[in-house]
């Protein structure tokens, strides 16, 4: 009985804490559902086909009562769901359960998909116990899908039905079924692992050049890749995967986190839960080479044929921190004139002066730094100076759109542009960065990084870029000159920061960006930032925690 009392206790304590999650996230009893955007869904993805005839079973063992049978993949978006009764299904219509919509607590409050969700444990939420008016028609019990092999949530599995049918058998015959979906997603596991070593083998057998084929829980590499390919590099061939479609393919060019510049090609390989075939060889170049820089899209010197009028300006732009001003200066090359705008305390006159007078020297480009930093009148007054001089001039700002129009009339000089990416947009270059950053720090030095560590720095969302990867590792590395940097090594802030669980697809990263954007543009006005992005001030919100957004 004791037992009994501490778990009703239990039960209790976790949907008080629900309600004040739900209440956090802006929302009132009285509310609907949130709308939001129905997303697309994998009808064939290996948790729907695991789950395919477990669900069928269970429709046929619910056939004569009115419960419903909701499936939601790892987002918490419903991707499947049975109902037989017309009545419900109307019911669950009106409270947006329906395939495509993802059912979190800051939008749908407590129940049993969203929560169970949240906590990564069954629970079973009736009547009153939902947060939203609108749910307390229902009796839900839901529990989360672990997967076996990589013990992370791959979806919630949930039984509803009105409130007057409530039970309590309906637990046990859940997690009956959550059993079979995990012991369908080992076997299918398994079988993907088959499939991906059989194309690994087919493809292998007649090249000696590097091959790698990467799995959920699998790596697999010939001789040539095991010399060229190492641990860290193994997080960004990841990234590029994570981004090619079930059919996709990838080709492009790489550097390894040793420096050594690489083609790579890849593939997807079907029925391999997102494995993928990749096919790396070196570049042989027979001009010298340059030292790998940290600055991995740094801009070429332009060649001669390019110094023509309309190609004298050349513009680049970039967030804080990713090399604008190292990126200029090679650009530019020695001897060069460098007006930092940033530092410019004289009046504008003087500044004009002192630009006239360095675009009079045509053999000393200019280099223009932190255009952004200068007022309207001045940035006027500094576009009719380049407009006049023949002279190269190399600018540096912040992207283009967070320009004020006097100095976007200056940008416009520029006829060639370049745009250096932030850290967080390019993971799978990330490796490689790291190790220039690490090699610049000491050219003595034998200083190496775990390839788990190389893990947890791509979590982050690096607002400094490499400026502040660089600060990072300088502390990381700290009175040693050999050895290999590990998690304890890093500073606090980055140990106990609460990261991403994964690093962002490129598409959830520009939709961070436009978000940042849309803030600075509304000066952290989160009504006028929703409605410039055209979504509900609850998704933003949502939004800014997923994405960490302060």
């Amino acid at each position: 009985m004791e037992a009994r009392g501490q778990n009703r206790t239990s039960h209790r304590d976790e949907n008080e804490l629900a309600w004040y999650r739900a209440e956090l996230s802006g929302l009132d009893p009285g509310m609907n559902v949130q709308e939001r955007a129905v997303n697309e869904i994998d009808d064939r993805s290996s948790l729907t086909v695991a789950a395919e005839p477990v669900l069928d079973k269970m429709v046929d063992d619910l056939a004569d009562t009115r419960f419903s049978i909701l499936l939601a993949d790892r987002s918490s978006t419903i991707v499947d769901r049975r109902v037989g009764d017309h009545t419900v299904a109307r019911a669950l219509d009106r409270v947006l359960a329906v395939p495509g919509f993802q059912y979190l607590e800051e939008i749908s409050g407590t129940n049993s998909l969203a929560t169970a969700f949240e906590l990564r444990k069954p629970i079973a939420v009736t009547g009153d116990e939902h947060f939203l008016d609108a749910l307390k028609v229902f009796a839900c019990y839901g529990a989360p899908i672990i997967h076996p092999i990589t013990h992370r949530v791959e979806g919630v599995i949930d039984v509803s039905g009105p409130v007057s049918d409530a039970t309590a058998l309906l637990g046990p015959f859940l997690m009956r079924a959550t059993r079979d979906i995990e012991e369908r997603l080992l076997e299918g596991a398994q079988v993907a692992e088959k499939l991906l070593l059989s194309e690994f083998q087919s493809y292998s057998r007649q090249r000696s050049h590097a091959i790698v084929a990467l799995g959920e829980n699998l790596v697999l590499t010939n001789t040539a890749a095991v010399d060229l390919v190492k641990g860290v590099d193994h997080i960004s061939l990841r990234a590029i995967a994570a981004d090619m479609t079930t059919f996709g393919t990838y080709e492009g060019a790489h550097v390894l986190a040793s420096g050594q510049a690489v083609s790579i090609k890849a593939r997807s390989v079907p029925g391999s839960n997102g494995g993928a075939l990749f096919d790396i060889t070196r570049n042989r170049d027979p001009r010298p080479r340059r030292k790998t820089s940290a600055f991995s899209n740094m801009p070429a010197p332009p060649d001669a044929s390019a110094r023509h009028p309309q190609s004298r300006v050349l513009l680049i732009t970039g967030e804080p921190g990713t090399g604008r001003t190292t990126s200029a200066l090679t650009v530019a090359g020695e001897p060069n004139t460098v007006i930092d705008c940033s530092r410019t305390t004289t009046v504008p006159e003087e500044l004009i002066s002192s630009m006239r007078s360095a675009l009079l020297n045509p053999d000393r480009p200019v280099v223009l730094d932190n255009l952004e930093s200068l007022d309207a009148r001045s940035a006027g007054m500094v576009s009719s100076a380049i407009r006049d001089s023949p002279n190269r001039v190399v600018i540096t700002s912040t992207p283009v759109g967070e320009l004020g129009d006097a100095h976007k009339a200056l940008a416009s000089l520029a006829m060639t542009r370049r745009e250096l990416q932030p850290l967080r947009a390019t993971p799978h270059k990330f490796a490689a960065t790291v190790q220039s950053v690490l090699a610049g720090l000491s050219l003595d030095s034998a200083i190496d990084i775990a390839p788990s560590t190389v893990q947890k720095l791509v979590q982050h969302d690096w607002p400094g870029n490499i400026r502040e990867l660089r600060e990072v590792l300088t502390f990381a590395a700290r009175g040693r000159e050999r050895g290999t940097i590990s998690d304890h090594d890093l500073p606090e802030s980055i140990r106990t920061q609460a990261v991403r669980g994964r690093s962002l697809s490129l598409m959830e990263s520009a939709e961070r960006d436009a978000i940042v954007a849309a803030l600075k543009s509304s000066a952290g006005n989160k009504a006028a930032t929703a409605a410039a992005l055209g979504i509900s001030r609850t998704t933003l919100y949502a939004r800014l925690r997923r994405y960490k957004i302060s």
